[in-house]
C-alpha cells in the first residue's frame, strides 16, 4: 500500500512539474520530451497534445513501477527503450513543440 501511494504521488508531482514547465504552450517542452517521450511523440505526430497522449503520460510511471517491481532485470530494457524514445522525440522536427 505504501508503494502505491508513493508511485501515485510521484506520478502527479512529475506531471505537475512538466505541465508547469510547458506554461500553457509558451514555456519549454524539453522536460516533457525527456520524461514522457511516448506522449510527446504522439503529440508531435498529431500536432497537438490530445487525450490519448495525456492518458499515456498518466499511466507511464505506474507501468514502469509495476514492470520493475515484478522483474528487476527489466530495468535496463525499460531504461534503454525510454532513452531511445527520448532521443527520437528530442530530434523530431516540430515548430509547435520547440524547446
Amino acid at each position: 500500500m505504501k508503494k502505491t501511494i508513493i508511485i501515485v504521488l510521484a506520478t502527479f508531482l512529475i506531471l505537475a512539474f512538466v505541465v508547469l514547465s510547458m506554461g500553457g504552450g509558451h514555456g519549454i517542452f524539453w522536460p516533457a520530451k525527456l520524461i514522457y517521450p511516448y506522449s510527446m511523440n504522439i503529440a508531435v505526430m498529431n500536432n497537438q497534445i490530445g487525450i490519448f497522449a495525456i492518458i499515456i503520460a498518466i499511466i507511464q510511471i505506474p507501468i514502469y513501477a509495476i514492470l520493475i517491481s515484478r522483474k528487476i532485470k527489466w530495468i535496463y530494457a525499460i531504461l534503454g527503450i525510454h532513452i531511445i524514445s527520448a532521443i527520437i522525440c528530442l530530434n523530431l522536427p516540430t515548430e509547435t513543440f520547440s524547446g
